[in-house]
């Protein structure tokens, strides 16, 4: 069975592949939350439990760089603090980790090299790999992936990031004290 697209060069759904394996690249594109934030709305993503979804990290990561290869973006970015870690990736501070995304979707992400995000997602985002006989990970950046930018401490002084600033400090100290309470 075969399915197509009307709208598309030969008909062809988008498809993300990484080496051999190839996956479907219809979902929706996640997108950066560039207007501000409800602190509230931050901190409940952080511990949404749903059926289908639950919220499995959160980090802080710097983009350290960008490449655009013709079927997927690839964002190796540093994890610079754990605010929530899940069990599929175990003691990942400090180290580089491949994000993917769509190239469809890159203007939506709007994440550029240097910067700092917040990002939340799921651990069935999360692509175990051994490559060179070395347990790799690779994300995906999904339709269920948060991704907000996480201002610098100088911009944290200015009246445009300063509820930016507090709202994810206090996620992390709620977060670090009660935990997620609907376990």
């Amino acid at each position: 069975m075969r399915f197509y697209h009307l709208q598309r060069k030969d008909g062809e759904l988008l498809q993300l592949c990484v080496g051999i394996v190839c996956t479907c690249a219809e979902e929706n594109c996640s997108m950066q939350k560039a207007d501000k934030v409800d602190n509230f709305e931050r901190t409940d993503y952080l511990c949404v439990t749903t059926a289908i979804t639950k919220i499995d990290f959160a980090y802080k990561v710097k983009v350290e760089e960008f490449i655009a290869k013709e079927t997927i973006d690839v964002y190796d970015m540093k994890i610079l603090s754990v605010i929530k870690e899940g069990t599929t990736d175990v003691g990942p501070l400090g180290k580089k980790r491949a994000f993917l995304g769509y190239p469809h979707c890159r203007k939506a992400l709007g994440l550029q090299s240097g910067k700092t995000y917040l990002l939340m997602g799921t651990s069935k985002d999360i692509r175990q790999e051994v490559l060179n006989n070395v347990l790799t990970y690779r994300y995906m950046l999904g339709q269920n992936t948060w991704v907000e930018y996480w201002p610098t401490d100088s911009e944290c002084q200015t009246d445009d990031h300063e509820l930016t600033c507090s709202g994810i400090q206090e996620m992390k100290q709620q977060y670090e004290l009660f935990g997620c309470l609907n376990k």
